[in-house]
């Protein structure tokens, strides 16, 4: 049977147009800069498949042209989703006394409710004689417990996933604070997708935070079986995302169309050429990688490497090929602004065949809690708001109502012609002086009156702050993505503020433990990854040095940024590590 091929677009220079064959894929590139949304979008279109989207970020914009499907749960408590569940929250692998805590509760929960997982934690809870350490293990488990059933009870779940041809859009915006919730519907999605159907494309959003690198996450299992097996019934997974290096490698691996796109910092840029299956002085330099436009890729295969501009589902094939040509640029193009607003799948109204296992009261009482908390941080909110805008209109009234400033140019140049030189009877040459000339000259100089001119920003200036602004987001966004073990660690080395050896930093962060075997390893690989983001600094001696500053300076005073700015941003940086 002949497999029905997708196609991509254009080939950029020769116009000849390209396609792949349906299989599971990464897009990546800079979010906003590459076009990694509209070309899922497009190809999508083109597969002629089911797909599935999910909705995870606030006043996300994307994928608004489908259907609206409710979202889907399978209630489950084996020990593999429990210890999947935990460490998304705590967001650190879980110990193996840990897991045969956890599996030892849910042998007695038959794996089939997290309600009934919830209350056997409680019971055992309530034993007198349990040890600490394990009362410890429970008293984590019901916390978590406790935050993510009332959030599970409150949404109006699907007993039955039920897709609709096209785009079928999962909408999670309102948990976008709580990704463990986010996770637990994404995963059941996913294996029920691949026990049940057929033809089908799932589309993963922000891998770094599904498919995390050296943490746990309830997606991660199911993703991973899903990319194994899912190809057998025509299922793939397609993963967006912007950067690779916080992304797991495990199912990365078993990816074989590559769709790589725009990326500004030197790591990822680095990543990028890594995944390109050519010979070094084939590659492409760092700089076209660098350079590469809205919508243009580099598709990489097994079989082949081509730089192509993707066709927009909203753009016909003629002007596409002009694109790729270089006979058109992609800012003439006229993008739709608006296109037609999703549509929402009817559910079928269904019989009731067993008691939901629900513990009404308990969540009761959580949401008239909640409840309770979101209306002081509402009216706390908008007093703030109402105080802000009290602020403005007394500033305003006080700029529109100050007196003008009136300027006597008759006396300031009868003050001026006072001081001129005159010509005295000792002197021999008379001094020459053109008065109509020096008024002219002083009047030329002076300021004009108050609200005689309006001035604005110079385009130079704001570009500089524009670069400043992101240079300033970028080291941020450095530190955001650092784990707690390398927040620690930049802690401890910035309070230092003197260079160590790695034995010390690990000894006083971690305790004795952590300076030999398996535990310095994985410290060791955190300390490298720290230098690569040029936070912090190793000489040849592999001594450690406080970096954070120096580095926030090298990004920033280039432009222009004083050093009051560079002061706040690293005090902005170091409150993001107390977090």
């Amino acid at each position: 049977m002949k497999i029905q091929k997708i196609k991509l677009g254009f080939e950029i220079k020769t116009g000849k147009e390209v396609e792949i064959a349906p299989s599971h894929l990464i897009v990546t590139g800079l979010t906003q800069e590459a076009g990694k949304t509209t070309t899922l979008e497009s190809l999508i279109k083109r597969s002629k498949k089911r797909a599935i989207v999910f909705r995870t970020k606030i006043g996300e914009k994307s994928f608004l042209e489908g259907t609206k499907i409710p979202p889907y749960f399978k209630d489950r408590s084996d020990w593999q989703f429990i210890q999947g569940l935990v460490e998304a929250t705590i967001k650190e692998k879980l110990r193996s006394w840990d897991r045969s805590v956890i599996i030892r509760l849910s042998k007695q929960t038959g794996g089939n409710s997290l309600l009934d997982f919830k209350k056997k934690v409680d019971e055992r809870l309530e034993t007198p004689k349990l040890n600490n350490f394990e009362r410890d293990i429970l008293t984590n488990l019901q916390a978590y417990l406790e935050i993510v059933l009332p959030k599970l009870q409150s949404i109006n779940f699907s007993s039955k996933l039920e897709l609709v041809e096209g785009l079928n859009i999962i909408d999670l915006e309102r948990f976008s604070r709580d990704p463990e919730v986010q996770s637990l519907v994404i995963s059941s999605v996913v294996e029920e997708v691949l026990n049940e159907f057929k033809d089908v494309i799932i589309v993963i959003p922000e891998s770094w935070k599904f498919l995390p690198q050296k943490r746990g996450n309830i997606c991660k299992l199911a993703i991973e079986e899903f990319i194994r097996q899912g190809a057998t019934n025509n299922n793939y997974v397609w993963i967006d995302s912007q950067d690779m290096s916080n992304v797991d490698k495990v199912p990365l691996k078993q990816i074989s169309t590559w769709i790589l796109g725009y990326q500004s910092e030197k790591n990822e840029v680095k990543h990028t050429l890594d995944q390109i299956p050519l010979p070094s002085k084939s590659k492409p330099k760092p700089e076209d990688i660098m350079s590469l436009g809205l919508g243009i890729f580099y598709l990489a295969t097994r079989e082949r490497t081509i730089k192509t501009y993707v066709q927009p589902f909203w753009l016909d094939d003629s002007r596409s090929k002009k694109v790729a040509l270089g006979k058109l640029k992609v800012s003439e193009l006229d993008a739709p602004e608006k296109l037609t607003p999703f549509k929402v799948a009817m559910k079928q109204p269904e019989k009731i065949t067993e008691k939901p296992s629900i513990d009404f009261q308990e969540t009761s009482k959580r949401f008239q809690k909640e409840l309770t908390e979101m209306r002081h941080d509402f009216f706390d909110k908008f007093g703030e708001m109402q105080e802000q805008i009290n602020k403005t209109y007394v500033e305003i009234y006080n700029i529109k109502n100050q007196p003008k400033q009136e300027f006597d140019e008759e006396v300031f140049l009868g003050k001026v012609l006072q001081k001129l030189p005159t010509s005295s009877p000792a002197s021999v040459t008379p001094v020459s002086v053109d008065k109509e000339s020096i008024i002219k000259d002083v009047l030329s100089r002076m300021p004009t009156q108050v609200g005689a001119n309006v001035y604005e920003v110079a385009p130079l200036v704001k570009i500089t702050k524009d670069f400043l602004e992101e240079a300033k987001n970028k080291i941020i966004s450095h530190i955001e993505k650092l784990d707690d073990k390398q927040k620690r660690m930049l802690k401890w080395i910035e309070q230092n503020a003197k260079n160590t050896k790695r034995n010390e930093i690990f000894l006083n962060c971690f305790g004795k433990s952590a300076t030999s075997g398996s535990a310095y390893t994985e410290l060791a690989k955190k300390v490298l990854e720290m230098k690569q983001l040029e936070i912090i600094r190793v000489d040849t001696a592999q001594r450690i040095f406080p970096h954070l500053k120096e580095r926030i300076t090298d990004l920033i005073k280039q432009y222009k940024a004083t050093d009051e700015e560079i002061e706040n941003v690293y005090n902005h940086v170091l409150m993001e590590m107390i977090k």
